[in-house]
């Protein structure tokens, strides 16, 4: 009867995990962190300021291990649209367009051209508006990805029955620093990190069930926090860091006075607080 049990735990088991699924995941909008919900229900600001962004770039050096391609990263190549749209949903800057400014002198010529020559369109009869510019440019880059900064794992097994857990910690981190345009003076500097959890969990059995008769079955899965969710976060978090060092120093001021103990300024504020010795 045991053995009867045994064999048909491991058939159903096997069944679930062969079993394809039903329907092709629907698109949706990327999911966010409590990062993204801090950076949107911040207090506002007394003015939007004009910001430039052009090229966030990756100095780790790290390249996934094998057997992925030697010439695929580990890191995301975006983060230049991840800064754009941080700093737009923060509600504090007005991005300018710089990553794509080719195509869009290009296309402002195209209108040019045709304005002279009478053949323009509805759409743009009227006079092109000067490219505004920018108060304060941001830079920055990802300037650091740590593999297997913390591993460990728990496991037992009793009479052939048992499991185990397995963990691994991956770390990014990421600079960002505002500058005066008017004087080239770096305003403001952060840098944020973020870990990056992977864990596997299994269970199996493995019983002889006579001579020569072997049972093994064996079950599990596999957990890895996207290594693009991390990076968007370190980068929310990086904003919302050089708001509140801006409102502090008196670079730029709050809407409202009465906001300085806003409860997630304050909550920042004592993240970046050094621990008292």
């Amino acid at each position: 009867m045991k053995r009867l049990f045994i064999l048909l735990v491991v058939v159903l088991l096997s069944g679930c995990l062969t079993a394809p699924p039903k329907e092709a995941a629907k698109p949706t909008l990327m999911p966010r962190a409590q990062s993204y919900r801090d950076l949107t229900h911040l207090p506002s600001p007394q003015g939007k300021l004009y910001v430039s962004v052009y090229n966030i770039q990756d100095e780790t050096g790290q390249f996934k291990p094998y057997p992925a391609s030697n010439f695929s990263t580990a890191v995301p190549q975006s983060a230049t649209a991840m800064l754009v749209t941080a700093l737009k949903d923060s509600k504090w800057f007005i991005p300018l367009e710089r990553q794509g400014l080719q195509n869009l002198l290009n296309e402002r010529k195209i209108i040019r051209a045709a304005q002279e020559n009478g053949t323009v369109g509805v759409n743009n009869r009227a006079p092109l508006q000067s490219l505004s510019s920018a108060n304060v440019i941001i830079e920055g880059s990802i300037i650091g990805y740590e593999s297997n900064v913390k591993s460990g794992g728990v496991g037992a097994r009793y009479f052939g029955i048992g499991g185990d857990t397995q963990y691994q910690l991956d770390q990014i981190a990421v600079n960002l620093r505002v500058i005066n345009v008017s004087t080239g003076e770096v305003l403001s500097s952060v840098n944020t990190s973020k870990t990056i959890l992977s864990y596997e969990v299994q269970a199996g059995v493995f019983r002889f069930i006579d001579y020569q008769r072997l049972l093994e079955g064996e079950i599990g899965y596999t957990s890895n926090e996207p290594v693009m969710l991390c990076l968007m976060s370190a980068i929310e978090t990086g904003v919302i860091y050089l708001i509140n060092d801006g409102i502090d120093r008196g670079l730029w001021n709050l809407q409202s006075s009465s906001e300085t103990n806003n409860p997630i300024l304050a909550k920042y504020r004592d993240m970046a607080s050094p621990p008292e010795s």
